[in-house]
């Protein structure tokens, strides 16, 4: 008989609601083995009432090693979840394939690229690296829409690091890249992290935006002056404690996460700063995700822009173009609030109703222009620069003439200019408005 209390089993056991995991294909094993059954444990459960599907790579099972078997046995999961829309999540914890096995054994590598690639958009999947996750696995991982690490215990690479004599693969490592939205302090926490930010996001894509029955006065004045960081924003107007943030150390120009916003669940972006790549990437990953599940997305935003970054300017136009096109190809509801400055490409790549916003709010003492002040100046009023006038003078001139919110709204670019008390009660009313579009 099958022996109840491998790591895999355990690990699974301790995720999902007491008493409630239930294995699939338990005795799939190779042929001839009869003592030692396939590497991998796969079944379903209730995740706080809620049914999940998910799968262990077990290490104290043929070292968690792939072949053929453990693949199909993961597919088969998958097509149940996707038959009833449930998502999925995955602990992976593998020592490779099993190399005897040859081209067998990387067909299993071709069936879990594609099992998961099926499922990408349709189910929210979770990758949790419990232990060794490398090579072709890694990017397995990569493919699942967050992916949670254990410090001290997760390895995630595709090289070896002896190979490349550097310090990869660390769960520290992975967050900075931006191949891990999460690291965590133990098994326990990566848990509670797969838990929470399931809890933010639909069984299925076509089930519609959960709402969850703590939240706060949906008409709450916030305090917040009539120019202010995003994030200041961000914090102020969200339903109390619910802020999740992810991917925290990649793209620190933007803070992103989930929040409910009047109940409402809400993929949230924060723009301080001037955009670089990283960055970019980031907000493309949580709006090609919102989209997929039918979120809403609320981006405040304080950006003047794009500036030179030496080594990244071959990537910047390529990563730009992409996330114009997310931005324009999406269905989902998109909400922006102008919280400080939007200038230039700040304004476009923010969340413009050019590239799709549906509602474009500003707060009232917002910079928005095609350049900023000191540019402007330079570049348009430099011949007005005397003794008597002086360039300060002249950039805050165009500041409060040719930068203003009331500027913008005379084009129809921005929808409203709110007050800042008032700016979470017009954001619920925006979201609620725009629960229904298709």
């Amino acid at each position: 008989m099958k022996d109840k209390n491998t790591i895999g089993i355990t690990r699974l056991k301790s995720f999902f609601d007491a008493g409630t995991f239930v294995e699939m294909g338990a005795y799939i094993s190779r042929p001839g083995v009869e003592d030692e059954t396939e590497g991998v444990v796969c079944g379903y459960g209730s995740l706080g009432g809620r049914l999940v599907f998910a799968f262990a790579q077990d290490p104290s099972l043929m070292k968690g090693a792939l072949d053929g078997l453990h693949a199909e046995k993961i597919r088969r999961v998958y097509e149940k979840a996707l038959s009833v829309g449930a998502p999925v999540v995955g602990f992976f914890d593998c020592a490779g394939a099993v190399v005897f096995d040859g081209a067998a054994a990387l067909a299993g590598y071709g069936t879990l690229l594609s099992t998961v690639s099926a499922a990408s958009g349709v189910i929210p999947q979770i990758a949790v690296i419990s232990g060794t996750c490398a090579g072709t696995m890694a990017a397995v991982a990569a493919m699942f829409d967050f992916t949670v690490t254990v410090r001290n215990a997760s390895r995630l690479y595709v090289t070896s690091p002896s190979l490349v004599e550097e310090e990869i693969g660390t769960a520290d490592y992975a967050v900075s890249n931006g191949n891990a939205a999460l690291a965590v302090e133990n098994e326990a926490e990566a848990f509670a992290a797969a838990a929470k930010l399931l809890s933010y996001m639909p069984d299925h894509a076509e089930h519609g935006t959960p709402l969850l029955e703590h939240y706060d006065d949906p008409n709450r004045a916030v305090a917040l002056a009539d120019r202010t960081t995003a994030k200041e924003a961000l914090d102020a107007v969200v339903d109390a404690g619910s802020l999740y943030p992810v991917f925290a150390e990649y793209g620190k120009a933007v803070t992103a996460g989930f929040a409910t916003m009047g109940g409402v669940s809400t993929v949230v972006l924060a723009l301080d700063g001037q955009l670089d790549v990283a960055s970019i990437a980031k907000m493309r990953r949580m709006l090609v995700f919102a989209d997929a599940m039918s979120l809403p997305t609320v981006t405040f935003v304080n950006s003047a822009g794009i500036a030179p970054y030496g080594s990244e300017e071959a990537a910047m136009a390529s990563e730009l173009a992409t996330l114009a096109m997310v931005q324009s190809e999406g269905s989902a509801p998109r909400v922006t609030a102008i919280v400080g400055e939007a200038v230039g490409a700040g304004f476009i790549f923010g969340g413009s109703r050019a590239l799709g916003a549906d509602l474009v709010l500003a707060l009232p003492g917002t910079e928005i222009a095609a350049l900023s002040a000191d540019s402007a100046v330079a570049f348009l009023w430099n011949d007005r620069i005397t003794a008597d006038l002086s360039r300060e003078t002249l950039e805050q001139e165009w500041r409060e003439t040719k930068a203003t919110p009331m500027a913008a709204a005379a084009t129809g670019e921005v929808d409203d200019i709110v007050d800042p008390t008032e700016l979470r009660a017009r954001l619920i009313s925006a979201l609620f408005m725009l629960a229904d579009k298709e």
